[in-house]
């Protein structure tokens, strides 16, 4: 069987593992696990089953089945499922199925189970003829045609195929896979300190489930099927607990039974990782410890997944929501609590009256870290406070300071074992050496250089520097510096005021003005000042004049200012103050430095403005034009039409917006 890929805690998904959906995998290796019984019972290998499968009433509806063939029904299954990754056919047939590894699947008692009681087995739950069997055969099985379609990716829960292979009574194996199916199916997960989830099932269905015939009836039920039944999962079930109470009806007769099912702790091997940013990691990397004593990262992050927050708002029971992971804080106090456990340990001063009867506490504790690591004493240590705290209601920090002193000497104490063990693994690593076990250290030498330094490479001349540019006439700055610059400046600033309020309404017929003679009569020194610059002052009016002021045909009005369409308010409001009011700002305040340059900067940025308002009036235009494919250049047609409203060349007539419209033909019976 092909094993089971176990994913770092700490390692980025791909991108092929981000895009496809989440597929639930086989929690333990399957292949280890069946070496020998006694590895199948360490594995504890644990499968994903949908909820409607665990649900479905046909394995229980099988005569005579049993216990082992519960066991063995799942082991068929989980064989089929990882033969075929990419989903099950409609007809599962397995022609070889290794005889060893359902043998260790059955045997979870203490007893191994013969190859003549598999046969027996396969003839219950598959039918035909029997098959004689020896260890190192394979046997053949085709699960029925109602299997395939019920194992679709869906809500799911995991049975542990460690406990079917313990279970003793058949109806201890179809309470458990029922159980999981409902917890699974409601959503439930572990909280600390949450009530026990109520599970209701009639009693007719309940004997259904267990597996008792007709008629059913509730003495006989719960003597003979439902008390060993909860006894069995109560000796053999790891994940959760459960308690049983009967409902009856006002007349007394028994109607349901009512299972409380109280989620356990998970155990390390089944919590699941999860990514960390880098801060975190090295968070959780920064509190070394001697060897023998040192923690994973993956264990603490499994930590926080597998216990809840208490600091964050966990989602309702029902939702489809995760609990929120445990917060980087909350590890560091559970960290900090195992230290001052150890410390307690290796001092003997008891803590809390714990000390003498918890499991892990004192010289137990030790006894745990030798005998199973300490990531695995951690986390029982860590789940038996969960369970019932102890330690942790004394090393509350809110308490008081003498938590803190406490918990402060354990950091202390790891500290000390940390440097103790590094000075130990040097001393041992110098000792080795000069034994002559190790070959010695490496000498560090000092690299020096034999040939002789290189020529310098030659030296590029550096290029010439560019040249300067041209310093500004000083007459020209001289005479805009004056009083009467600033005078005329200002009262031209307020000259364009109406034009700056109303830009399409005056903006063109000030600029006139200034042209025919206001800028001579009116601001003498700015006109000889125009004159020195060249008449770049005067081509900007010329130039907003002719902008905002078309030449018109003989039909049209010649009062109003003719505007482009494609110059919107904020272009027209840039014009006047670009080209009509930039150089008074510099000679009102006294920094006038290039006069000329500027006004030729500001000419330039409007003509810009310009284009690219034209470009997209005409891209927009020709988008409504007639024919119009984008891409292609517009006819000859469609111009005329985006100048005149109609094209030429056809009748036209104004309509009462004084716009010339095609007249269409009108049709001829």
């Amino acid at each position: 069987m092909p094993a089971s890929p176990k994913p770092s805690a700490t390692s980025a998904p791909s991108a092929r593992a981000r895009r496809a959906p989440f597929v639930p995998g086989v929690r333990g290796d399957l292949e280890a696990a069946v070496a020998s019984p006694e590895a199948f019972a360490a594995v504890a290998p644990s499968v994903p089953r949908p909820v409607s499968y665990l649900l479905d009433g046909r394995l229980r509806a099988i005569p005579r089945i049993g216990a082992r063939d519960v066991a063995l029904w799942e082991w068929v299954v989980s064989y089929a499922i990882a033969s075929h990754p990419d989903g099950l056919p409609e007809r599962v047939h397995e022609p070889a199925i290794p005889v060893r590894g359902a043998l260790v699947a059955m045997s979870g008692r203490g007893r191994p189970v013969q190859p003549r009681e598999l046969s027996d087995s396969l003839v219950r739950l598959f039918g035909g003829e029997r098959q004689e069997l020896g260890i190192g055969d394979a046997f053949r099985a085709s699960l029925p045609e109602w299997v395939p379609p019920l194992l679709r990716p869906g809500l799911y829960g995991y049975l542990d195929l460690a406990v079917l292979a313990r279970l003793r009574t058949k109806g201890g194996a179809l309470l458990y896979r029922h159980l999981v199916g409902r917890l699974a199916s409601d959503r439930v997960r572990y909280l600390p300190d949450a009530p026990p989830h109520v599970v209701t099932i009639p009693v007719a269905e309940l004997g259904e489930i267990l597996g008792m015939p007709a008629p059913i009836r509730m003495g006989p039920l719960r003597i003979r099927y439902l008390k060993p039944a909860l006894t069995d999962i109560a000796n053999h079930v790891t994940a959760f607990t459960v308690g049983a109470e009967e409902a009856k009806s006002e007349r007394g007769h028994n109607v349901a039974v009512a299972f409380a099912v109280s989620l356990r702790p998970p155990e390390m091997r089944t919590a699941r990782a999860r990514l960390l940013d880098k801060e975190s990691m090295s968070f959780l990397q920064a509190h070394p410890d001697a060897p023998a004593y040192q923690l994973k990262a993956s264990t603490l992050i499994k930590l926080g997944s597998a216990i809840p927050s208490r600091r964050v708002t966990q989602p309702k029971p029902g939702s489809r929501r995760r609990p929120e992971a445990a917060l980087a804080s909350e590890l560091h106090a559970w960290r900090r609590l195992w230290l001052a456990a150890l410390d307690e340990a290796f001092t003997g001063v008891a803590l809390t009256p714990g000390y003498e009867t918890a499991t892990y506490r004192g010289q137990r504790l030790l006894d745990a870290i030798a005998r199973d690591g300490a990531d695995r004493a951690f986390w029982a240590f860590v789940m038996s406070e969960v369970d019932a705290p102890d330690l942790r209601v004394r090393l509350d920090t809110g308490a008081g300071i003498e938590p803190i002193r406490i918990l402060a000497a354990a950091e202390r104490a790891r500290i000390l074992r940390f440097r103790e063990g590094r000075a130990e693994r040097r001393r041992a690593l110098r000792h080795a050496r000069a034994q002559g076990t190790l070959p010695p250290a490496t000498p560090k030498t000092k690299i020096t250089v034999s040939q002789p330094m290189p020529a310098p490479a030659p030296v590029a001349p550096a290029p010439a520097p560019p040249p300067a540019s041209p310093e500004p006439e000083a007459a020209l700055v001289a005479l805009l510096s004056t009083a009467e610059a600033r005078a005329e400046a200002e009262g031209l600033w307020w000259y364009w005021q109406p034009a700056v309020d109303f830009p399409r309404l005056h903006g063109a017929k000030t600029a006139k003005r200034l042209l025919d003679e206001d800028l001579a009569t009116r601001f003498p020194t700015l006109a000889r000042a125009d004159e020195a610059m060249g008449g770049e002052y005067r081509k900007n009016l010329g130039w907003l004049a002719d902008k905002l002021d078309m030449p018109r045909r003989v039909d049209e009005d010649r009062v109003a200012t003719k505007i482009p369409t494609y110059v919107g308010d904020d272009l027209v409001e840039s014009l006047v103050t670009f080209l009509g009011r930039s150089l008074l700002v510099g000679v009102m305040n006294s920094r006038v430095t290039d006069p000329r340059g500027g006004l030729v900067r500001d000419r330039e940025h409007i003509l810009a403005r310009m284009r690219k308002a034209r470009a997209e009036w005409q891209e927009r235009s020709a988008r409504r034009s007639h024919a119009y494919v984008p891409g292609n250049a517009r006819t000859f047609e469609q111009v005329q039409r985006e100048i005149y409203g109609a094209p030429l060349f056809v009748s036209t007539a104004k309509d009462s917006n004084g716009i010339n419209r095609e007249v269409v033909p009108e049709k001829r019976e």
